[in-house]
């Protein structure tokens, strides 16, 4: 058994009418969140499979149901991984039904792990990059990134000039 993740949207489904590149980069993009909340289930697991190692096993409630812990029922064991990616892209009477894009994570435990792991270094790449930024002090430094759900889509236009926290010089000024 496998897991999909959906995750509906109120926007029109991309078109893939270009070079292959292109529609490539186009359906990594759309699905580059749905990838990170694979990572987090994935990890999630992990964390939820050594707990119960560590302990010999699941809680039990009253009248012995399984609780949840860290945040996952205990009937999500690391043996069930998630496969499929869906997004749903909901769309009004005029523009007709409903459309939706898969995206497979692979075939093998080894496929999926990897594309995994590919995202945890692409996050990680990040997050590295926002640390450098930061220690630049510096706002004019930071280029947007081109993430159409990034935050920093709705927060940089309203950055005001002279606002950013400022490091005291030695000299005290």
């Amino acid at each position: 058994p496998y897991l999909r993740i959906v995750d509906y949207k109120t926007g029109k489904c991309p078109d893939f009418k270009y070079s292959p590149a292109t529609n490539e980069r186009i359906a990594h993009e759309s699905f580059f969140q749905l990838k990170i909340y694979a990572l987090l289930l994935r990890e999630m697991m992990k964390k939820q499979q050594a707990d119960e190692e560590g302990n010999g096993g699941g809680e039990e409630g009253s009248g012995g149901q399984r609780r949840k812990r860290n945040g996952l029922p205990l009937n999500l064991r690391a043996g069930i991984q998630v496969r499929n990616l869906r997004l749903v892209y909901l769309t009004s009477k005029d523009q007709g039904p409903a459309k939706y894009l898969d995206c497979d994570l692979g075939a093998t435990e080894e496929a999926r792990n990897a594309e995994l792991d590919r995202v945890q270094a692409d996050i990680g790449r990040v997050w590295s990059s926002i640390q450098s930024l930061v220690q630049t002090n510096d706002p004019g430094a930071f280029v947007h990134c081109d993430r159409s759900f990034c935050w920093c889509h709705k927060v940089r236009p309203k950055f005001i000039p002279q606002t950013v926290w400022q490091r005291e010089r030695p000299d005290g000024d």
